[in-house]
């Protein structure tokens, strides 16, 4: 048994079709509302789930924080809940938790052509990152399984989440393991520039994050 955790910001256009699709794959998901102020809580009500609701928007790190406190089994599955990523390759991720504590994704194994601002910035974070994890070649990746025994203590602020996880199971001597994903980003909304900004400042603090953990080791 595995449950599988949702974060979701203002996610209305594609959470429904998304959910579709994951509950032919998982029978126990967590889809965790991040104070969001579109229809994103009423839609995941619609599917059999279960749905927390932040009153305000606390960052995803946060919002995974949530789930896993929330979740009651051992293996769990985190998985973005913008329809970019598939339901499809969790069974996989779930299996090969036999043999490691943390299964992340890769997206650069799977060939995936990025938009030119997601390819710069993973690119830089993917080599920053793997001057002392290796084993990863695609940190920010939104689709990972783990033992939620050995990541009881995440909880970082903002956007944190995904390198969190990496740089404590790091530190914790921990086993991970990488599979190739797909992703699909012709369902990506067109970006203008206030939305360039606010990505930039977001990757700006992952950066200063992965710049602290390299400094700390």
């Amino acid at each position: 048994m595995f449950t599988v955790i949702v974060p979701a910001y203002n996610e209305e256009k594609n959470l429904g079709e998304f959910l579709g699709k994951l509950t032919k794959k998982a029978k126990c998901i967590i889809v965790v509302d991040d104070g969001s102020t579109d229809k994103t809580y009423s839609i995941a009500k619609k599917f059999k789930v279960r749905v927390i609701r932040h009153k305000s928007n606390m960052g995803k790190s946060q919002a995974v924080a949530t789930g896993i406190k929330t979740a009651k089994t051992e293996d769990l599955v985190l998985i973005d809940g913008d329809d970019q990523l598939s339901p499809d390759y969790i069974p996989a991720f779930v299996d090969e938790l036999k043999r490691c504590d943390l299964v992340i994704g890769n997206r650069f194994l799977a060939g995936v052509k990025f938009p030119f601002h997601r390819l710069l910035a993973n690119f830089l974070m993917a080599k920053l990152v793997s001057l002392r994890i290796s084993e990863v070649g695609d940190p920010l990746n939104g689709l990972r399984a783990f033992r939620r025994s050995k990541f009881t203590d995440l909880g970082g602020d903002g956007f944190k989440a995904d390198l969190e996880m990496l740089f404590k199971a790091k530190k914790k001597g921990l086993r991970i393991c990488e599979l190739p994903v797909s992703a699909d980003y012709s369902i990506q909304k067109q970006l203008n520039l206030a939305d360039y900004v606010t990505k930039g400042f977001r990757y700006f603090q992952i950066l200063l994050q992965a710049i602290g953990f390299l400094l700390e080791s």
